[in-house]
C-alpha cells in the first residue's frame, strides 16, 4: 500500500486551522445507538470531527459515518455486519490530501476481498482469515462502537476477535474488557457515570491501547489512545456546555434568529470581480431613514465559510447571520459575502490572494454605494479573523475609504509567526519534546521557505519536501499563503486613520490576547475591547478555550459582543459625515 495511506492509520499530523465532518445518516432505531458527533483531539488540540450513526437490528449492525481531520482527510463509510458484529461489507469514499480514494470490501468464509481506487488507479488485494473479521478503522468510530456494543452484551466475558484495517490492508486482533461497576468521568459537557472498557488493537508488533467510556445503552462517550494522546469525545446534543440554571435560560441561535428577523429586510446582491461573480446577502434595518441605513461590509474568516458564517468543516450556528440581524435591530445594515470560489460565488478559491481579496472589497463597496436603502456616505468594514487582515490591507493600501473599521479576532502578528507558534504549541500539547519538537520546527521553517520561493497558486512537492508533515496541508493554496505570510498587520494598522474597534476574546484559541493589544497600539484611533469569555467564533463559553474550539449548532452569538459593536457604531458610523 502507498505510504500516505499508512500515515493515516498510525498517526495524525498536527493540523493548523479549524474546521469538520457533517453528521449524516438516518436516526438509530430503538435498541440501537443514536447518531452522535465527536470532537477529535490530539494532545488537547482539536484536529477533526467524527460522526457516528450506527443502527442495530435483529440482522446485525449498519453504520453510515463520516470523519474529517482538518486539512488532511475527509471520509465517509458504510459498514454492514451480522448479528455478532462480524463484517459483511464495507465501503469508504473520500479524499486524503486532495487525492480521491474509494474502497469496497466484501467478506466471506475465507476472509476479505478488497478493491481500492486512488487518484484514478485501481488495485485489488485479498486478506485471508479463518475467523470472522471485524472492521476497525482508526479514522472512524463505528467499528469500535460495534465492538463495544457486542462486549457489553456480556460484560463479565472479555471480547477477543480478529480485525481488519481495510485502508492499510492489515489484519490484527482486538480485545475489550469491561471493568466492574461504573466510574465517574469528566467530559467537556460535565461529569457522568460511565462504564469503562480497556482495549487493545494489535497489528503484528504494533499495539494501540484504548480506554473507552460508554453509557448504559452502550453508546461511546469517549475513546482515548493514551500513548498517542488522541481522544474522541462525544458532543452534547446541543453542543453547549453545562453551566447549571443559567444555561437553561440562555438564548439559542435559532431563538435569536427568530427574534431578530423582524428587524431586517434581506436581499441578495452580486458583483463581478477578477472574473468571478461574487454573492452576498444584505440585511437592512426596517424603518431606516430616507437617506438609507449606515451599513457595514462583513469580511469572513479563512476557509469555506458561507454568507451565514457556516462551514462544512463543523460550524453550523449561522453566526454571521445572527450578528447581522442583531445589528439590524440596532439600526445598521450588514452585507455578508461569500469569497471567490465559495458557493454561490464562482471562481477558484485557491487562486485568491490578499490583493485580489482587497479588489473584491472595492467591488462590494462600489455596489453598496449604489444600492437602495444604503447610505453611501456611512459605510464601514467589519472583518473576522482573516477578514480583519483583509480589511486592514484594503484600507491601508487605498482600495476603499470606509468611515469605520471593526476587527473581530484579528491577528496582530504576521501569519508566519502565528503558524510556527500554533504548530509548535499543538506539538507540545501532544507530548512532543526534544529532537521531535525540533523536527516540527524544522518542518515549519522548510514550509515557509518553500512557500516564499514558490511561484503560482500551488506549491510543487519536490523530493526534498515529500517528508514534510505540513506541506500537504498548504500546497494547494501557496499563492494565497505567500501573499499573506509576511504581511505585518501592525504596519497596515498604522496607516488606518479612521475610528477602529478591536475586539479580542480571551477564550480565543487561535488568536492571542497580545494580538489585539498590538493592533490597538498601532492604530491611530483605536477602541480596544477584551471580552473574557469570547471565543474565536464569537460565542461565549465558561469552558477552557481548548474545549470550545468550535461553536455548537445552537450557540448564540455573544450578546456582549453585539452590544459592544453597536455602541461603538452609535458613536462613529451613525455620526459619520
Amino acid at each position: 500500500m502507498n505510504r500516505w495511506l499508512k500515515v493515516v492509520l498510525v498517526g495524525l499530523v498536527v493540523a493548523a486551522g479549524a474546521a469538520a465532518a457533517q453528521q449524516g445518516g438516518e436516526a438509530g432505531t430503538q435498541g440501537g445507538v443514536p447518531p452522535a458527533l465527536y470532537d477529535l483531539t490530539e494532545g488537547g488540540a482539536q484536529v477533526g470531527l467524527v460522526s457516528v450513526d450506527v443502527v442495530e437490528t435483529e440482522e446485525g449492525f449498519r453504520s453510515s459515518s463520516s470523519t474529517e481531520v482538518f486539512g488532511l482527510l475527509r471520509f465517509e463509510d458504510e459498514l454492514v455486519t451480522g448479528p455478532d458484529g462480524a463484517a459483511r461489507s464495507y465501503a469508504l469514499t473520500g479524499t486524503v490530501r486532495g487525492i480521491p480514494v474509494e474502497m469496497r470490501v466484501e467478506f466471506g468464509p475465507e476472509g476479505a476481498s478488497a478493491r481500492l481506487t486512488q487518484a484514478g488507479l485501481a488495485s485489488s488485494f485479498e486478506l485471508p482469515s479463518e475467523e470472522p473479521l471485524y472492521v476497525v478503522d482508526n479514522n472512524f468510530l463505528d467499528g469500535i462502537q460495534v465492538l463495544v456494543s457486542v462486549a457489553m452484551r456480556d460484560p463479565s466475558r472479555p471480547l477477543a476477535v480478529a480485525i481488519v484495517a481495510p485502508q492499510v490492508a492489515a489484519l490484527g486482533r482486538a480485545s475489550l474488557t469491561v471493568r466492574e461497576g461504573t466510574e465517574r468521568v469528566e467530559l467537556a459537557t460535565g461529569a457522568v457515570e460511565a462504564f469503562v472498557l480497556d482495549g487493545e488493537l494489535r497489528y503484528g508488533p504494533e499495539a494501540i491501547a484504548l480506554v473507552i467510556w460508554a453509557d448504559d445503552s452502550g453508546r461511546i462517550l469517549a475513546v482515548e489512545q493514551p500513548v498517542q494522546a488522541i481522544r474522541f469525545e462525544l458532543r452534547a446534543p446541543d453542543a453547549s456546555e453545562v453551566d447549571g440554571p443559567a444555561a437553561e435560560a440562555r438564548e439559542t441561535a435559532q431563538e435569536l434568529l427568530e427574534r431578530t428577523a423582524a428587524c431586517v429586510v434581506t436581499r441578495e446582491l452580486t458583483v463581478e470581480s477578477a472574473g468571478a461573480t461574487l454573492y452576498g446577502e444584505l440585511s437592512l434595518p426596517v424603518g431606516a431613514p430616507p437617506r438609507g441605513a449606515p451599513t457595514l461590509l462583513l469580511l469572513p474568516g479563512s476557509g469555506p465559510t458561507d454568507v451565514d458564517g457556516n462551514s462544512r468543516l463543523g460550524v453550523g450556528s449561522s453566526g454571521y447571520k445572527q450578528l447581522a440581524q442583531s445589528l439590524g435591530c440596532a439600526g445598521y445594515g450588514v452585507l455578508r459575502v461569500a469569497k471567490m470560489g465559495i458557493p454561490p460565488s464562482t471562481g477558484d478559491p485557491n487562486a485568491a490572494t490578499l490583493q485580489s481579496y482587497a479588489q473584491d472589497v472595492a467591488a462590494w463597496f462600489g455596489a453598496l454605494a449604489q444600492t437602495e436603502g444604503v447610505d453611501a456616505d456611512r459605510l464601514g468594514l467589519m472583518g473576522h479573523s482573516e477578514g480583519g487582515l483583509i480589511a486592514l490591507y484594503a484600507v491601508a493600501e487605498g482600495y476603499v475609504a470606509p468611515d469605520v473599521v471593526v476587527l473581530l479576532a484579528t491577528a496582530g502578528r504576521p501569519l508566519a509567526v502565528l503558524l510556527e507558534e500554533q504548530v509548535l504549541a499543538s506539538a507540545r500539547r501532544a507530548g512532543i519534546a526534544g529532537d521531535q519538537l525540533d523536527a516540527y520546527a524544522a518542518d515549519v521553517a522548510e514550509l515557509l521557505e518553500a512557500v516564499r520561493a514558490s511561484r503560482g497558486q500551488t506549491l510543487e512537492v519536490t523530493e526534498e519536501l515529500e517528508d514534510n508533515r505540513l506541506v500537504p496541508l498548504f500546497a494547494g493554496a501557496a499563492g494565497l499563503l505567500r501573499s499573506e505570510l509576511d504581511v505585518d498587520p501592525t504596519e497596515l494598522a498604522s496607516r488606518v486613520a479612521v475610528p477602529t474597534l478591536v475586539v479580542q476574546g480571551l477564550k480565543d484559541a487561535q488568536v492571542a490576547q497580545v494580538d489585539g493589544q498590538l493592533l490597538a497600539q498601532a492604530l491611530p484611533r483605536a477602541t480596544h475591547l477584551e471580552l473574557p469569555d469570547l471565543t474565536h467564533n464569537l460565542v461565549d463559553t465558561r469552558l477552557p478555550a481548548e474545549q470550545k474550539l468550535l461553536p455548537g449548532p445552537d450557540d448564540a452569538v455573544s450578546a456582549t459582543l453585539v452590544s459592544a459593536v453597536a455602541t461603538f457604531l452609535h458613536g462613529t458610523l451613525k455620526l459619520a459625515r
